[in-house]
């Protein structure tokens, strides 16, 4: 009876080691990133360059973002009790992020008056990332010891977080991101159709006393949504679930470089944040070494904005007595519609044009 219960726990155990380098080629990733990036440019920009190759390097450099939420999905359907296995998903989360991460270090840099770093700085940052987390990893406690993470559900006195979590991303996306995300697919009919809606929507968001508030509760929204994330790495999630937590992580990063593009960057040198300058007309996103990043930047950023907001609602569903299963199929039909949306957002500001 003993030795056929002996395997299974070796099985468990060795997978779980197994699990816990899910990080390494995630940081690799994040490492090729710029890489990538920069591979696009020069080929959609060069004479002899390769159109294949540049759309390849392209995808690739998406799929950065799409190797980060496979890890922390791996890793979340492991053991997370053990300490290395949360680090692993902790890192995969984390290299998620990392198009609007690679934005906010470029324009920290610009600001320094950091010219031409942005590569050698990023590398130093992700190996300096690496380092800590072998440390770390040979540090914990080995994969025979599980640490105790507490209940296996996020504790009781995060629900009013939870609940505040939620009213203040209502609130942002009725005033601010919905109307914002329109003006934005208004493009698609011409400029000028922008930002004579956008002049309109900027009389509600830019009043003086609904901007300070609208930037304090997505303070607010981005604090309370990385308090509620660390619990989240020490339960098991389903794809679902993982992509709640990294899509909201990534949101985080993209609201921290947006604001400090917009606030410390634009305004600061009096720049108009219009249309023209998130599309960096009227060269174009594809044109400049630099602004080449902003493409996987902004269209992931707005199709796990969406994605975030559909596995929430799932969330709600499940939580009010929805089965899992119908739930489910609900949210990947609600995330079909919010890769049309990205995609249409996205045309829009690589200057496609309906008319």
């Amino acid at each position: 009876m003993t030795a056929s219960r002996d395997p299974p726990a070796l099985t468990r155990v060795t997978g779980s080691s197994l699990i816990a380098w899910a990080w390494v080629p995630c940081v690799m990733a994040a490492l090729a990133y710029p890489h990538l990036l920069a591979v696009f440019h020069n080929q959609l920009n060069s004479v002899d360059g390769s159109l294949g190759l540049a759309v390849g390097a392209l995808i690739l450099a998406f799929g950065v973002s799409a190797l980060g939420l496979l890890g922390a999905f791996v890793s979340g359907r492991s053991d997370v009790q053990r300490p290395r296995v949360r680090m692993a998903r902790r890192i995969s989360h984390l290299v998620t992020a990392a198009p609007p991460l690679f934005v906010f270090m470029g324009v920290l840099l610009f600001l320094m008056r950091v010219e031409g770093m942005d590569v050698a700085v990023w590398t130093a940052l992700w190996l300096a990332v690496a380092a800590a987390t072998l440390m770390q990893q040979f540090a914990e406690p080995g994969d025979g010891h599980a640490a105790s993470v507490g209940p296996s559900v996020p504790r009781r006195r995060n629900a009013v977080l939870r609940v505040m979590h939620g009213v203040t991303a209502v609130a942002i996306l009725v005033v601010f991101l919905g109307p914002h995300l329109g003006n934005h697919l208004s493009a698609l009919w011409g400029d000028e159709v922008h930002h004579r809606v956008m002049d309109m929507l900027r009389v509600v968001y830019r009043n003086g006393l609904v901007e300070p508030l609208l930037i304090g509760i997505i303070g607010l929204q981005v604090i309370s949504g990385l308090v509620l994330w660390r619990p989240k790495i020490a339960v098991r999630a389903d794809f679902l679930g993982t992509l709640q937590t990294a899509s909201g992580i990534y949101l985080a990063a993209f609201l921290l470089a947006h604001v400090n593009s917009v606030f410390t960057l634009a305004r600061y040198f009096g720049t108009d944040t219009n249309w023209a300058w998130a599309t960096s007309a009227p060269n174009g996103l594809t044109a400049d070494p630099w602004d080449v990043r902003l493409i996987p930047h902004y269209a992931l950023g707005v199709f796990l904005l969406l994605a975030h907001l559909c596995c929430a609602v799932r969330a709600v569903m499940i939580a009010h007595g929805v089965p899992v299963a119908r739930a489910n199929r609900r949210t990947w039909g609600l995330l079909g519609l919010g890769v049309l949306l990205s995609a249409a957002i996205a045309s829009a500001m690589l200057g496609w044009r309906i008319v």
